[in-house]
């Protein structure tokens, strides 16, 4: 069984910012492992054997790795890891894979096995890199937590080495195309040490307050039950001002629903939270005044019989036809060959953030759009 510390370095976007979540998560079960960590665990796994090995990940399409069947989709994506990281390797670099690196000189009990490190010595740089296989989420490099607390670990195995004064950090998420790195200099990561260490006494001394937001609450086991979260998010959708009955009370001011806006995930998992906490206390048998389990919607789908007997009437009408989908194709025909048959019309108009790299619809086109409805 791997081990995990209690401040964990990929756990540390909750516990640093949120220091009162390591004292409320005592009392609840640990997660299970889903179907989408398996699969990135496996994924991790073959690019490991693949850096260890020398090997390209095609190598290992159709062996057994981490108890599964390495298929051909997974194996392109793990390539596209290993190009990557290769391609900041020297002659003369040193390259670690599945290292795990102590920092517990900073976090008490701290330490992490970082996914792959290139020391670049002769440049005075050192290149970490954390393999993310899932698709959900878009994680950025810039001032990542995770990777820093690797960087610092790695700093405490080369500290008599004066000659590396720079960490790159990259995210490598190849199944969203999501290739991002930041630099941090030696001095900024002694700052930030600093500052991470205050902190984590802060939450092991079990008398820190809970702090919600979007990033701590995201995993927290909590917070169907928290306090904290609820009264922040009932402020948010009645609108914390200094006086509200000065507003009007029959329309939203801009600022308020910005303000809602802005939390809607936090809102929206809140309320996930609360109703998943409410279901397993039903379902352990206990009472919820106002609630109970039903059985849902169930939809009709064929038995194990249906298949022969539709044929026997239908003949080859028992079955519809579609075109293989455009990521089928590539896979067994190659993009060069489906790039031409392709087209990529506009996206649906969506609201985004001011931040947002997209650039702005101007107000004409968004007029015209109408205008073709």
């Amino acid at each position: 069984m791997t081990a995990h510390a209690k401040l964990s370095a990929s756990g540390s976007g909750k516990w640093l910012n949120c220091p009162g979540s390591v004292k409320a998560e005592e009392n609840y079960p640990p997660q299970g492992s889903s179907p989408f960590a398996i699969e990135g665990s496996m994924a991790h796994e073959v690019a490991d054997l693949c850096l260890k090995n020398k090997r390209d990940a095609e190598y290992y399409i159709g062996k057994i790795v981490y108890k599964r069947t390495v298929e051909k989709d997974m194996a392109s994506y793990v390539q596209e890891y290993l190009d990557y990281v290769r391609s900041f390797e020297t002659k003369t670099s040193e390259l670690w894979t599945e290292e795990r690196v102590d920092f517990s000189n900073v976090v008490p009990g701290g330490f992490g096995t970082l996914d792959s490190a290139v020391l670049d010595e002769d440049n005075g740089i050192c290149h970490i890199f954390d393999l993310k296989y899932g698709k959900g989420i878009k994680v950025d490099a810039y001032k990542n937590t995770q990777a820093q607390l690797y960087a610092l670990g790695i700093n405490n195995e080369l500290s008599f080495l004066d000659e590396v004064n720079t960490f790159v950090l990259h995210i490598v998420q190849p199944r969203i195309y999501n290739f991002s790195k930041w630099e941090v200099t030696k001095d900024d990561l002694i700052k930030f040490s600093h500052w991470v260490n205050k902190i984590a006494h802060l939450a092991l001394s079990g008398k820190a307050d809970r702090v919600p937001g979007e990033k701590q609450c995201q995993w927290c086991r909590a917070k169907g039950d928290c306090k904290a979260l609820a009264d922040f998010t009932t402020k948010l959708i009645t609108a914390e001002f200094e006086d509200i009955d000065e507003l009007d009370d029959k329309s939203l001011s801009d600022d308020e629903k910005k303000a809602i806006l802005e939390n809607k995930k936090l809102i929206e998992s809140f309320l996930k939270a609360v109703e998943g906490s409410i279901f397993e206390q039903l379902d352990r048998g206990e009472d919820f005044k106002g609630y109970k389990l039903v059985e849902g919607r169930s939809m009709r789908k064929w038995n194990d019989h249906a298949e022969f007997k539709l044929i026997e009437k239908l003949g080859d009408k028992a079955y519809s036809r579609k075109l293989i989908g455009i990521g089928a194709a590539e896979k067994e025909l190659g993009k060069d060959f489906t790039k031409d048959l392709t087209i990529k019309p506009p996206g649906k108009t969506v609201l985004a953030l001011e931040s947002d790299k997209r650039p702005a619809i101007e107000k004409e086109s968004i007029e015209d759009k109408f205008e073709n409805i």
